[in-house]
């Protein structure tokens, strides 16, 4: 295996750490506005109460995502320069499945195909 082969295999393996990292914190900040909402309606708070932390919150989400769409877009381009210098890897472990690529806009993140 060449150097190239295994420092593809080392960014890929980063690559998907990455990736499942952005979306453990996208979800847990989902989870923390719904728990705020929870917590206020529970407790028989008005909508105003915590709204400015809400907005910090979504405003945290959007960060998030947008973290995740570059992350995402990222993965397409790494695998452009892998394809372009020959590189061969092929992850070990469990895989994910990606949605196939049609050329037509289907809702799906395509890009990370």
């Amino acid at each position: 295996m060449t150097n190239k082969h295994e420092a593809g295999i080392q960014i890929a393996r980063q690559l998907r750490t990455t990736e499942h990292a952005v979306d453990s914190a996208l979800a847990e900040m989902f989870r923390l506005g719904a728990q705020m909402i929870e917590g206020r309606k529970t407790a028989r708070l008005s909508a105003a109460v915590g709204q400015d932390s809400l907005n910090e919150i979504v405003g945290g989400l959007s960060a998030l995502n947008s973290a995740r769409m570059a992350t995402i877009a990222a993965h397409g381009g790494l695998l452009d320069v892998a394809q372009d210098h020959g590189v061969v890897w092929r992850m070990d472990g469990t895989t994910e499945s990606k949605p196939v690529p049609t050329g037509k806009p289907t809702g799906f993140l395509t890009v990370a195909a």
